[in-house]
């Protein structure tokens, strides 16, 4: 019996799929902007009534999340953040920046995501949109765990990339998951940017020199409830954050610091949407049935209903509990309640003061996590601005749960699903984001009329640069091995750079 040596096929794999996807690059450079539009729009129509579908998948495979929760999430990255995303300045285009010159922005290169165990789906579509928006090729990597759905979804996308004429070598996938191989694709020097979004981050080691790295976190995320809050509207906020996905979305919330005035007030309030408070025997049960003896979470719990988790911890709780609360005096490094919780448990302190709570908050997030989050729940403007401006994090929703804030979906906030922390982010914005897959470069005039004539004329010529160097394999043979022995519906080389140059022209007669 032969053995096969994954580890080496995975690295041989990721140097085609970079290959690939460096050489695409030259040719997303020409890409006119009405097609990477037209790529985009035909993604958004092919995949968002797979919604359901995907997530039914990721669940039976992966075993994490709500499945009706993951589709609505997924909905909602196909719709929402891609009108976000869509409108961004697009590459190539030269525009007034904020300080009254003028820049462009252009891709940094070659993206490399390595995606999480869960939630694995949106978060791969809303790196997707980004890359393509900004003509950055990208590969994705999953684990064993979620690997077979995520192939799914990228056979889905490659054949809406041929139909619509886009390099398929531009999104790429490793087909064959093995640690070697990721640590191999992510250290090589065509390589820009890294997207790492699982939580054992500090497992993989490779060359983070020359690239920009982005470590996505759920983060150990307090909430402050001040004596002047609107109780009904935090409760909703909270439990609808904590619940959402069973507790892992991006930056939801892991406890909560409650003003003594309100502490019976608001405790009535959270009961009365599914929330349930357990004693201090029921929390060392559950304990014991989350994590290990060092702390750390058991795998297959991740992701679980309150209503499971209680189970599992032989607690009994109605069926149509929520979130699973834990009551503690104080914070302890040693304490599991303390930390970040996969799931929808929450620990839950009461302080007599704004002020003694402000130091509580500080406590938990400086205890573990990377401070990406603080939600503080006032009407209080001064208390808001002292928490805005002491807190140790990345994020301050006011009067917004931090699981759906932080995501850009109750807030104002830049949409996203990859959510950096304080302490580990290369860019101000503090999650992944549009601006991330692009660089910005300064452009300077000199003083008088015609000068800015000159730039405004040149700002007007929006089709991409005459001048193109293709260097493009066979789409087929790019996906050899991923979907081998299947049929085959797109175009041979000759047929794909027939149909860019066709898109090319129309581009400029409407011009």
């Amino acid at each position: 019996m032969s053995l096969i040596d994954n580890d080496l096929l995975s690295i041989q794999e990721a140097r085609i799929l970079l290959e690939h996807a460096a050489e695409s690059a030259e040719a997303l450079e020409g890409l006119p902007g009405t097609l990477v539009d037209d790529f985009l729009t035909h993604l958004r129509e092919g995949l968002l009534p797979k919604a359901q579908e995907y997530a039914e998948e990721a669940f039976a495979e992966s075993d994490y999340c709500s499945p009706e929760d993951e589709a609505g999430l997924t909905k909602w990255v196909v719709t929402d953040l891609l009108d976000d995303v869509c409108s961004q300045t697009p590459v190539q285009r030269i525009v007034r920046s904020r300080n009254g010159s003028s820049e462009v922005c252009l891709p940094k290169g070659v993206v490399v995501s390595l995606l999480p165990d869960w939630l694995a789906v949106p978060t791969m579509l809303s790196q997707l949109f980004m890359a393509v928006r900004s003509k950055s090729p990208i590969v994705f990597s999953a684990t064993a765990r979620i690997h077979g759905t995520c192939g799914k979804v990228m056979e889905d996308v490659w054949k809406i990339a041929e139909f619509c004429h886009y390099p398929v070598e531009a999104v790429g996938f490793l087909s064959i998951f093995c640690p070697e191989g990721e640590e191999w694709v992510c250290s090589q020097p065509c390589v820009r940017v890294v997207i790492d979004s699982r939580e054992d981050a500090d497992g993989r080691s490779f060359d983070a020199a020359g690239r920009d790295v982005y470590y996505a976190t759920l983060g150990n995320n307090p909430v402050f409830v001040e004596s002047t809050a609107d109780l009904s509207l935090c409760a909703d906020e909270i439990v609808l954050g904590k619940s959402y996905c069973y507790g892992m979305l991006p930056g939801a919330e892991q406890s909560v610091v409650v003003e003594r005035a309100v502490n019976a007030g608001f405790q009535t309030e959270l009961r009365r949407r599914g929330c349930h408070f357990l004693s201090d025997e029921e929390a060392d049960r559950l304990v014991r049935a989350l994590f290990t003896d060092d702390g750390r979470p058991y795998r297959e719990l991740i992701g679980k209903s309150a209503f499971d988790l209680a189970r599992r911890a032989d607690i009994v709780v109605p069926e149509t509990t929520k979130v699973l609360v834990v009551e503690k005096p104080y914070v302890s490094d040693r304490s599991f309640f303390s930390k970040a919780k996969y799931g929808p448990v929450l620990s839950y302190y009461v302080e007599d003061s704004w002020r003694t709570a402000c130091e509580k908050c500080i406590e938990l997030i400086l205890n573990s996590g990377h401070g990406n989050a603080l939600a503080i729940f006032s009407n209080d403007p001064e208390v808001v601005r002292q928490f805005i401006l002491k807190k140790p994090v990345g994020r301050v929703l006011v009067n917004v749960s931090t699981g759906l804030g932080c995501i850009g979906c109750h807030s104002d906030l830049p949409k996203t699903l990859t959510v950096t922390g304080w302490d580990c982010a290369t860019t101000s914005e503090l999650g992944v984001t549009y601006g991330d897959f692009v660089r910005r470069r300064q452009v300077g005039i000199g003083g008088g009329a015609p000068a800015r004539d000159l730039l405004g004329r040149a700002s007007s010529c929006d089709h991409p640069p005459v001048a193109i160097k293709v260097h493009l394999p066979d789409p087929g043979a790019a996906r050899e091995g991923r979907d081998e022995g299947s049929e085959s519906i797109g175009k041979e080389s000759g047929d794909w750079f027939s149909g860019v140059v066709e898109a090319m022209k129309n581009s400029f007669e409407e011009e």
